[in-house]
């Protein structure tokens, strides 16, 4: 026998009309232990009407944005972000090294206004030693922790940015771009040190330089290919190539100067 009349179902209804998808999940799981159905039916029934009208949208985006690749190909909105998030995890890991507590509890920059001269002794070729890790660091924390934070916190279910990552070139070539930044960074610090330090192959002079050159033209290539495919078929998914061509480029000055 229903233990609600149909005015308090009525009610009811209109009530969670308007709840997004998270509090109808959780009112779901408040009203299944109802001695009748109906208000079950009535949850499960709104929550399947939002998750019908979330993948229509997801499908309609998903669908224009394919269209507007293939009309633009080029993906400045993609290419900005990228840029704009490395530049983002240099300025925080500059600002924690000359601000952060150091010998003393004294900050870097506080240390170098009182003797000029500790500018000197700074080493650039271990500060670009460091540099080749910083964009992936910033690529995974972005990805990892700030996207589910910004969605739980900020972006709400009824906003258009709830429904997916909200960068292509994120969900997609996060992996691959990692590792062509790496590449770029670390062709910059072979040029400035003139020192090779490989797997299989260790060297100074032409040699590093040609492995520099060859790091810093095919990662710059990888980099714009995400964003503009130049070349489809090797458009970077998880950066597998980039290896290759390291590799074989490694083997080659090997054989070629050993």
């Amino acid at each position: 026998m229903a233990r609600f009349t149909e005015e308090e179902l009525k009610k009811y209804e209109k009530e969670i009309r308007y709840k997004p998808l998270p509090v109808l999940y959780r009112e779901r799981d408040a009203v299944k232990n109802d001695p009748s159905p109906e208000r079950q039916n009535i949850v499960k029934a709104r929550i399947e009407a939002l998750e019908d009208r979330e993948r229509r949208i997801r499908n309609a985006r998903e669908r224009e944005e394919e269209k507007r690749r293939i009309v633009n190909p080029f993906d400045k909105t993609g290419l900005i972000g990228f840029l704009l998030l490395i530049a983002a995890t240099f300025a925080y890991c500059i600002i924690m090294f000359l601000f952060g507590s150091g010998h003393g509890g004294r900050s870097l920059i506080v240390e170098i206004v009182r003797n000029p001269s500790l500018i000197a002794n700074l080493k650039i070729r271990w500060l670009l030693s460091l540099a080749k890790y910083l964009p992936a660091i910033g690529i995974f924390t972005w990805y990892s922790t700030y996207i589910p934070f910004f969605r739980v916190y900020f972006w709400r279910d009824e906003s258009s940015s709830s429904s997916d990552t909200p960068s292509y070139w994120l969900r997609n070539f996060k992996i691959a771009l990692s590792i062509a930044s790496f590449f770029f960074f670390f062709s910059m610090e072979i040029f400035f040190s003139g020192n090779y330090n490989g797997f299989f192959y260790n060297g100074t002079g032409l040699p590093a330089y040609i492995i520099a050159l060859g790091y810093l033209v095919a990662s710059t290539l990888y980099i714009i290919n995400a964003f503009y495919p130049i070349i489809k078929k090797l458009r970077p998914k998880f950066g597998i190539t980039l290896l290759a061509f390291a590799a074989i480029l490694e083997a080659c000055v090997k054989n070629s100067f050993s």
